[in-house]
């Protein structure tokens, strides 16, 4: 009889049970270290911002002004401006960069790296655009992508994914289209490798994410469905000038392999150090196996 309740009565403990749980309920404070998740968990009362501030919270919830992402976005506006005054095509796209600028700039050159030796072109060719739509679409991206690690994983490790996934996937690029004068930049390379340590992120997360599998499950299946949409447009496109596919698949398996290695996990168990010694292995494995094809090749 001590369960039977009155009309309009109710248990002591329901208005905390109807309550609907969170992320952070579930995880703590640890979900903040899930990129793009994490940034959503605190919830801001949307009639208490400003426009901008609205679209800020989101689309990009984990920007600030005062962070490396706004730095990157600096350079890269910085130099696309340079490149605008070193000569563009007059018949081409909306303010395109003309050849000879985009490689007096940095743009890679494979036979310039295998003959000369100029490796610094892999690191240079990531942060010139082709055109004002590339620049504008690699800004865009960086806000989305690059502040959401900034915001999970800090800014060190943000850069570093970014550079070192564009870097190498570079690399693996030109190990393939060997033996050519084509001018390529890897703006685009670097950005695979931020949606590659995405995946490595749920991998290096898998073991924490199944105290809700409802939520593991989706982005399961998000990551599938991701990944398939992104093999398929990029092995279908034709690898022309400025368009590298390769380097672009290298930089998604660079930014994979790079997160499971240096991203810090929601909890470190033996399941996350076993991650982490297969990142630093296989990305180890991989980038030898780059530079040796170069050196042969």
């Amino acid at each position: 009889m001590a369960n039977l309740h009155g009309y309009g009565e109710y248990p002591p403990d329901y208005q905390q049970r109807r309550q609907p749980r969170t992320l952070r309920d579930y995880f703590g404070d640890s979900i903040k270290r899930f990129p793009f998740i994490g940034a959503q968990v605190l919830k801001t009362n949307p009639r208490q911002m400003h426009y901008f501030e609205m679209l800020q919270n989101n689309y990009f919830p984990g920007y600030k002004i005062q962070s490396v992402t706004t730095l990157t976005i600096f350079v890269y506006t910085l130099i696309f401006t340079l490149c605008i005054f070193g000569g563009i095509e007059k018949q081409g796209q909306f303010l395109e960069i003309s050849d000879a600028t985009l490689q007096s700039h940095g743009g890679l050159v494979t036979n310039q790296i295998k003959n000369e030796f100029m490796f610094q072109q892999i690191f240079t060719s990531i942060f010139l655009s082709r055109d004002f739509y590339h620049y504008f679409c690699i800004v865009f991206l960086l806000l989305l992508l690059l502040s959401s690690f900034e915001y999970a994983s800090g800014p060190l490790i943000a850069i570093s994914l970014y550079i070192f996934s564009g870097a190498l996937g570079a690399l693996f690029g030109s190990s393939i289209n060997c033996c050519t004068d084509l001018i390529y930049l890897h703006a685009n390379t670097a950005i695979y490798g931020l949606i590659g340590a995405f995946f490595g992120c749920i991998i290096l997360n898998w073991c924490t994410l199944e105290i809700l599998n409802e939520m593991r499950a989706f982005l399961c299946c998000f990551m599938w469905i991701l990944l398939t949409f992104v093999l398929v447009i990029t092995l279908s496109a034709i690898n022309t000038n400025h368009n590298d596919k390769y380097g672009q698949i290298g930089g998604l398996i660079t930014g994979f392999f790079l997160s499971l290695a240096i991203v810090p996990p929601m909890n470190q168990d033996g399941y996350e150090d076993k991650a982490k010694i297969f990142g630093w292995t296989f990305l180890g494995i991989f980038a030898f196996i780059s530079t040796l094809m170069i050196i042969v090749i």
